[in-house]
């Protein structure tokens, strides 16, 4: 049992730190866009390029081909041995890709007519629409590259080896780094070395899991099977994982949809606002991108082997410790993000194109989206029990009515918040799609009804609450702490860069003592080695 929960924790640990690195490398990706394109519309113009196959690589990446297909193989590994999963993964691996390169080849004929829903507040400029078409066109085929790394990622997840996937969006960010160098008014399109980076940066990421995977031997690409009965049953199996795709693409997805129905009603606000509400996406994403995905990756993975071999206690003992974990790193973070949102904008944008003005903006759209970052977390941690047991359809359902909810409330909240009532909406519908999640599990027995106990061992919602409550608490201590610091720096005229460093470690060592001193910290973490990994099989 300790073992299994180990195996959880390290992948989380793993995963956390490598993303940590690939985030960090993303802010400074969007430090140079913002710098050489400002926040207007030549950043509207490759942001809205950039949509499209980013939602894919966030679908693929951190959500529906792995959520499908990973429940599946981990079962397969557990019933019929690894020889049999890899071949089933790698026959699904070879099928998807033959599909998703056709679907590259039909979006880029209809790529006018796509345009057209991804950008509706442009339709009265054709020289912007156009611009963004041959964008887009370019952009797509990092779609079908970043999605056979994710499946190839099944394999690494499985193994132990989360850094790999984790790793290779540093290398998309390198390149789009190196481009803004090349940005220049003389091509047609300013922003054309971005899209040129992002379809380079694919393929390089797609080399480097392949020389990953095989230097540590995880899969066999090759597939030689004259086994006709074997290759029927992989068939069978591969029926199964495509029926679970769709439902898990539209659930697991659901936060990125959302995102993009943001970018379009944000359009119809104006140049700026597609722009304002990227950049604090960004900032909110940190978090997220950190905490949720590392947690539903390594979550994922654990509880489809507790599933495969019905351990109900352990599947349950994982998800309420992920949530704990969740919480304990987003709580603060939202405080954070709400109480210094200009000065994290300022720091991070304000130079060259981007203006004072524009700082504003977006950090009226950061505190929007600050407020809903624990529930993000939430439902990073709560899907993975439902995908572990091949339920995709509960997702589903869950994403469809968020989204009708998400379309309603931005649609309603922009009319008097601009775009900072569009971040409100997203933030608001993942709050409630928290809840539902919350009580879905409670009546299907996966998490423990409220039983009134204050034992860190016993693992059920009233546990986690009473924990919620605690970190609030400190959260609120941290920042009045960093907030009496900031009017000292202040009034002594430290360069803004100096104080947001020392706002940031100050906060984190006084977060981190507090936790640690009241025994806050989630103690599975201050037991496990980083990337000390046994060997999975």
């Amino acid at each position: 049992m300790k073992d299994k929960t180990s195996f959880f924790i390290r992948g989380f640990t793993q995963s956390a730190t490598l993303t940590f690195f690939s985030r960090i490398s993303g802010f400074i990706r969007d430090i140079f866009i913002a710098a050489f394109l400002g926040a207007g519309i030549f950043s509207d113009i490759f942001l809205i390029a950039f949509k499209l196959p980013n939602l894919f690589r966030r679908i693929t990446a951190e959500g529906a081909l792995t959520s499908a297909c990973l429940p599946i193989y981990t079962k397969l590994i557990e019933q019929k041995g690894k020889s049999f999963a890899d071949k089933f993964l790698k026959v699904f691996i070879f099928r998807t890709a033959f599909f998703l390169f056709l679907l590259t080849i039909i979006l880029q004929i209809i790529m006018p007519f796509c345009i057209y829903f991804l950008a509706p507040g442009f339709l009265d400029n054709s020289l912007v629409l156009d611009q963004i078409t041959t964008l887009t066109r370019i952009t797509i085929i990092f779609m079908p590259l970043i999605s056979i790394v994710a499946l190839l990622g099944v394999a690494t997840n499985v193994s132990g080896k989360f850094w790999i996937l984790s790793f290779s969006p540093i290398i998309l960010n390198l390149c789009l780094i190196i481009s803004c160098f090349f940005i220049s008014d003389n091509w047609t399109v300013k922003s054309l070395p971005l899209a040129l980076a992002t379809v380079f940066g694919g393929i390089l990421q797609l080399i480097f899991t392949l020389i990953m995977i095989k230097k540590f031997g995880i899969l066999k690409l090759s597939f030689k099977s004259k086994n006709i009965k074997e290759y029927n049953q992989i068939k069978l199996y591969l029926k199964r994982t495509w029926k679970k795709f769709l439902p898990a693409a539209f659930g697991g997805g659901i936060l990125q949809v959302n995102l993009l129905v943001d970018t379009v009603l944000a359009s119809l606000l104006g140049f700026g606002s597609v722009s304002y509400l990227y950049f604090a996406d960004r900032i909110a994403q940190l978090p997220l991108g950190i905490i949720g995905i590392a947690l539903s990756t390594a979550l994922l993975t654990s509880l489809s082997k507790s599933s495969a071999i019905k351990d109900t206690k352990q599947f349950s003992k994982e998800l309420i410790i992920s949530l704990k974990i969740g919480l304990f790193f987003s709580i603060p973070a939202s405080f954070v993000f709400i109480n210094f949102s200009e000065l994290f904008i300022k720091v991070l944008f304000e130079r060259g194109e981007f203006s004072s003005l524009e700082t504003n903006q977006t950090a009226q759209a950061l505190i929007a989206y600050a407020f809903g970052i624990p529930a993000f977390i939430i439902i990073k941690s709560c899907q993975p029990a439902f995908l572990a047991d091949g339920n995709t359809k509960t997702p589903m359902y869950i994403g469809f009515i968020l989204l009708l909810l998400n379309v309603f409330l931005s649609y309603t909240l922009m009319h008097y918040l601009k775009h900072s009532g569009i971040a409100l909406a997203t933030s608001l519908v993942s709050w409630t799609g928290s809840i539902m999640y919350i009580v879905l599990l409670i009546k299907k027995g996966k998490i423990s009804k409220f039983k009134f106990t204050f034992k860190y061992d016993q693992f059920n919602l009233f546990v986690v609450l009473i924990y919620a409550l605690k970190i609030i608490f400190t959260s609120c201590l941290m920042v009045l702490i960093m907030k009496s610091i900031f009017y000292i720096l202040n009034l002594i005229k430290i360069n803004e860069i100096s104080i947001l460093l020392f706002l940031v470690l100050f906060g984190m060592l006084t977060f981190f003592s507090i936790t640690y001193f009241l025994k806050y910290i989630p103690q599975e973490l201050l037991k496990i080695n980083v990337f000390k990994f046994r060997k999975v099989n």
